[in-house]
C-alpha cells in the first residue's frame, strides 16, 4: 500500500502537470452539466426532469459503446504508433468508425424517443450522437499527446453551452426540454469544430477496403471488448435505466438529482482514466509491468481518499443543498438514505475504474466480460424484487451489490495479471 507521503507527492505532481490540463477541461464541462441539471430540476416537473436524466443516461451508454468499439482500440494502437506513418492510418480508420457509431446512436435514440417527447427527440438524438463522438475525440487527443486541445474543446463546450442555455432556456415542460437538448447538441458540435480547427486537420472518413481489412484484423479482440462493455453497460447504466423505467421518471427524479451532486467525484476519475490508459498501455508494451502496477495502486488509493472526504462533506451538507438547490422539490423523499446509497454506489464504481483501465490495456476483455455479467445478474436479482415490493430508494441496494461484486472481480483480475508480466506485456502488444 502507498504511504500518505507518496500520495501527497503524487497529488502535487498530478496537479502541476498534464493531468491539470485534462482536469480543467473536465471540470469546466462538468460544472456546466451541474448548473444545467440544477436549473432543470428547479424549472421542470419531476416527470420531465426524469426524462432528461434518462436521456443523459442513454448518452452515457452511448459513450461506453463508442469507447469499446473505437476509442480504446484507437488508444492501444496510437499509443504504440506515435511518430510513425501508421498512426495517421489508425486515426482515420477509428475516426471513421466513431462517426458511423455516433450516427447510428443519434438516429436510434431520435427514432425511439419520438413517441415519448415528439419532435424534440431529434435534438435529443443529436445530443447523444455528438456527445459520443466528442468523447471519442477527447480520448484520442490524449492518446496522441494533445491534452491542451482536448481541454480547449471541453472549455468551448462548457462556455458555448452556458451561453446557449442562458439565451434560450425559457418556457416550461416539453418546450423547455427541447431547448435544453438543442442547446447542448449545438455546444458539442461547436466544440468538435474547434478541436479540429486547433489540430489544423479536416474530418476524414475512410471506409474503403483497406480500412475494413484493418478492422477485420483486430475483430477478435474488438468482439471481446464489445462483449465486455455490453456486460459493464448492463451492470452499470443498464441497471440504472431499468431502475428508471420500472420506478418511472417521477420516482427516479430525486435519485437522478442526487447523482448530480456526486458528479464532482467522477470528474477527476474520468480525467485520470483517460490519461493513464495510454500510459499503462505503453508501459505494458515495453514490459514495465511493475511500473504500470504502481500507477494503478497509487491512483486508486488517491481516488478512494477523495471519495471518503467528499462523502463526509456531502453527508453534512445534503439537507441544506436539497432545500436551496432543489427548492424543496423532494421534501417527501428519504433524501438522507438516498444520498448515502448514491455515495456508496458512486464510490465503489470509481474504485475499480483504474484497475479496469489496466485490464483494458492488457486486452483482458474476457475477464471484464465475465465479471460484468456475473455482477449484473446479482444486481438484477436484488433490485427487481425491491422495486416491485419496496419503496424505490431501497433498490439502490441492488446497484450497490452489483458494483461491489464488480470491484471484487476487477481487483482479483488485476492482481492475477500483475503477477504474470509476460502475459500482460504480450497481450498489450498483440491488441
Amino acid at each position: 500500500m502507498p504511504r500518505p507521503g507518496d500520495l501527497l507527492r503524487l497529488a502535487r505532481a498530478l496537479l502541476s502537470g498534464r493531468y491539470a490540463v485534462i482536469l480543467s477541461g473536465e471540470l469546466a464541462q462538468s460544472l456546466f452539466h451541474f448548473v444545467l441539471n440544477i436549473l432543470l430540476v428547479r424549472e421542470l416537473g419531476a416527470h420531465d426532469y426524469g426524462l432528461f436524466a434518462i436521456v443523459f443516461t442513454v448518452g452515457a451508454v452511448g459513450i461506453t459503446y463508442i469507447r469499446a468499439l473505437v476509442a480504446v482500440p484507437a488508444t492501444l494502437h496510437l499509443a504504440r504508433s506515435l511518430g510513425r506513418p501508421a498512426a495517421r492510418g489508425y486515426d482515420v480508420m477509428f475516426g471513421s468508425g466513431a462517426i458511423l457509431v455516433s450516427g447510428l446512436l443519434a438516429v436510434g435514440v431520435g427514432v425511439a424517443l419520438v413517441p415519448v417527447i415528439g419532435f424534440g427527440a431529434l435534438a435529443a438524438g443529436a445530443f447523444v450522437g455528438l456527445y459520443a463522438y466528442r468523447s471519442y475525440l477527447r480520448i484520442v487527443l490524449l492518446a496522441r499527446g494533445r491534452p491542451r486541445i482536448a481541454g480547449l474543446s471541453d472549455l468551448v463546450y462548457a462556455v458555448c453551452g452556458g451561453l446557449l442555455v442562458a439565451r434560450g432556456l425559457d418556457g416550461a415542460g416539453a418546450a423547455l426540454l427541447d431547448r435544453a437538448f438543442a442547446a447542448i447538441a449545438l455546444a458539442h458540435a461547436l466544440a468538435i469544430a474547434v478541436a479540429y480547427g486547433a489540430l489544423r486537420e479536416r474530418l476524414r472518413i475512410a471506409l474503403h477496403a483497406r480500412a475494413r481489412a484493418r478492422y477485420r484484423s483486430i475483430w477478435k479482440t474488438l468482439a471481446w471488448s464489445l462483449a465486455g462493455v455490453t456486460g459493464l453497460t448492463v451492470q452499470g447504466q443498464g441497471l440504472t435505466l431499468l431502475f428508471a423505467l420500472l420506478a418511472g421518471p417521477a420516482a427516479y427524479a430525486p435519485i437522478a438529482a442526487t447523482l448530480v451532486l456526486y458528479a464532482p467525484l467522477r470528474i477527476p476519475t474520468m480525467a485520470l482514466m483517460n490519461m493513464v490508459l495510454p500510459e499503462i498501455t505503453r508501459l505494458l508494451a515495453s514490459g514495465q509491468v511493475e511500473a504500470a502496477r504502481r500507477i494503478v495502486v497509487r491512483r486508486a488509493a488517491l481516488l478512494g481518499g477523495a471519495c471518503v472526504i467528499y462523502g463526509a462533506a456531502m453527508a453534512a451538507l445534503l439537507p441544506a443543498v436539497e432545500g436551496v438547490l432543489f427548492k424543496g422539490r423532494f421534501a417527501g423523499e428519504p433524501m438522507g438514505w438516498i444520498g448515502l446509497g448514491v455515495w456508496a454506489v458512486v464510490t465503489v464504481s470509481l474504485l475499480y475504474a483504474i484497475p479496469r483501465a489496466y485490464l483494458e490495456a492488457s486486452a483482458a476483455f474476457r475477464s471484464i466480460t465475465a465479471g460484468a455479467v456475473a455482477s449484473a445478474a446479482l444486481g438484477f436479482a436484488i433490485m427487481v424484487p425491491a422495486l416491485l415490493f419496496l419503496p424505490a430508494a431501497t433498490a439502490l441496494v441492488g446497484l450497490l451489490a452489483s458494483e461491489v461484486a464488480t470491484l471484487a472481480w476487477s481487483l482479483g483480475a488485476f492482481r492475477n495479471l500483475a503477477r504474470e508480466p509476460r502475459f500482460s506485456a504480450s497481450a498489450a502488444g498483440a491488441t
